[in-house]
């Protein structure tokens, strides 16, 4: 049986769908996505990495062609989208992936949408069916990845991490590149994806949003245009020897794990909305401290210690030699072994995240930039008293988003829950959208833009909306 043409199969599905094809929840969901990710760049638009992009784009300089969403000027298309997608990332508030396959896939796709739709004046549909198209491919991209990873044994690391060519396929659907064009600028986007780890030292995510949504962004609409300027490259990407799948993962075709389901399931499905800007199994973490707080009518000064259990972040296999160390130690010592001190790079980062949500109970975006709240003396106590522990027999993918807490009182109370990561409703996001972008631009201004970003599928031109914002360039220090 001849092996179906990975690239061309998904590429006329993409191409044939309309966006009144897709289902009705799915169409909703891309709506709240782009509501909560803008929110979460005009917030992101105040923070230091933003200030420096601006820099940046100012020192290259290009024709005011598009909105560099939370600041007054206008830059170049590629600028533009080289900001925006990097915004999209910013600190951490952008949706992440449920499941734990791709990471903040959804920055690149948006920031390139968004920022080609304004420059072809396409409609808030099309921007959004880009979005989800885009999504899509990123999606069963990192499926093949994932694929390969259990049946190697070996961890093969991202493979697209910025999520290159799902935006390209966003940014070349909305511009109206027929499937033999768009095919060109997938081969093109191959070329320009980055597989690389981000560096926990990273403390200030300016390599992190560059990486995981500016970088993308930027490719995204760089091949999409190239291809309609008549650029070429080579064809059927996904497909064959010294395509992207054999390049990347020794693989000369992508499996039949990449077009199932195709038009029945989607990806952006899996997007799960972040009701704090902290990062992975943290922001699990940090969500269930606080519900334990709440139920309990805890402060912070009623807590004398926070425990926090995370999955170990080591590969399958390397999972199954431990379970298999470990077990042989724990049959000798009777010693639960599956538990560690968690001493890394990032455990100031994570006993700070959860110290500020103790002491202050919010959002957390501005205590986490503001000295006088992440350098307060409360905070500093709280953090001395929280510790975070491995958990070496939660090795599945679906424990990527899980974590436990546990919280002893002052008065001898042990008080634990464990919970995976759960979907924000509507309401929810409606006060992170208030809160973000109140901070940013005033209660006013932010319930007119969520009226009308919850409305993006209505919108004819979504130039009129990016121009609603363009806003006076603000710092993270002056709310």
């Amino acid at each position: 049986m001849e092996t179906p043409n990975a690239t061309k199969a998904i590429l006329n599905w993409m191409c044939a769908t309309r966006f009144e094809d897709i289902h009705p929840d799915v169409r909703q969901l891309a709506v709240f996505a782009l509501y909560d990710g803008i929110g979460a760049i005009l917030a992101c638009s105040m923070l230091p990495v933003a200030h420096r992009m601006v820099d940046f784009v100012n020192l290259v300089g290009g024709p005011p062609d598009c909105t560099m969403i939370g600041f007054p000027a206008r830059t170049s298309v590629l600028n533009a989208a080289l900001l925006n997608g990097t915004l999209g990332y910013g600190d951490e508030m952008d949706a992440h992936d449920g499941d734990g396959r791709g990471n903040h896939i959804l920055a690149a796709n948006m920031g390139a949408a968004l920022t080609i739709g304004q420059l072809v004046g396409a409609p808030g549909q099309e921007v959004l069916r880009g979005v989800v198209m885009g999504y899509e491919l990123s999606k069963r991209i990192v499926r093949v990845a994932a694929q390969v990873d259990r049946e190697t044994g070996i961890a093969s690391g991202p493979v697209d991490a910025g999520s290159s060519i799902g935006a390209t396929a966003a940014a070349g659907i909305v511009l109206g590149l027929p499937p033999d064009r768009l095919e060109v600028a997938l081969g093109l986007a191959a070329h320009m994806s980055c597989s690389f780890f981000v560096d926990p030292s990273d403390a200030d995510h300016m390599a992190a949003s560059y990486s995981r949504g500016g970088g993308g962004a930027r490719n995204g609409v760089t091949a999409a245009l190239m291809a309609k300027a008549g650029y070429n490259a080579p064809l059927d990407i996904l497909d064959g020897p010294r395509g992207f799948f054999h390049s990347r993962l020794g693989r000369e075709d992508p499996g039949p794990e990449f077009l199932r389901g195709l038009g029945e399931e989607y990806g952006i499905t899996d997007l799960i909305f972040k009701r704090h800007n902290a990062g992975g199994t943290t922001h699990v973490a940090r969500m269930i401290l606080l519900e334990i707080m709440s139920e309990n009518n805890l402060s912070a000064g009623d807590i004398a210690e926070i425990r926090a259990e995370i999955r170990s972040g080591r590969s399958p296999a390397r999972h199954a030699k431990i379970a298999e160390t470990q077990a042989e130690v724990a049959s000798k010592s009777n010693n639960d072994t599956t538990i560690r001190e968690l001493l890394d790079d990032r455990s100031y980062y994570r006993r700070n995240m959860l110290a500020l949500a103790a002491v202050y109970r919010t959002v957390g975006f501005r205590e986490a930039y503001d000295e006088q709240y992440y350098q307060s003396s409360e905070v500093s106590a709280v953090r001395e008293r929280v510790k975070f522990f491995t958990r070496e027999d939660w090795a599945g993918n679906e424990d990527r988003f899980y974590a436990g807490v546990t919280v002893i009182t002052q008065d001898g109370r042990n008080l634990r829950k464990e919970s995976a990561d759960r979907q924000m409703t509507e309401e929810e996001l409606d006060a992170k959208f208030s809160h973000l972008v109140g901070l940013r631009a005033g209660d006013a201004k932010a319930k007119e833009l969520a009226q009308v970003l919850k409305r993006l599928d209505t919108v004819s031109n979504v130039a009129e909306v990016m121009e609603q914002l363009e806003l006076p360039e603000a710092h993270i220090g002056q709310v």
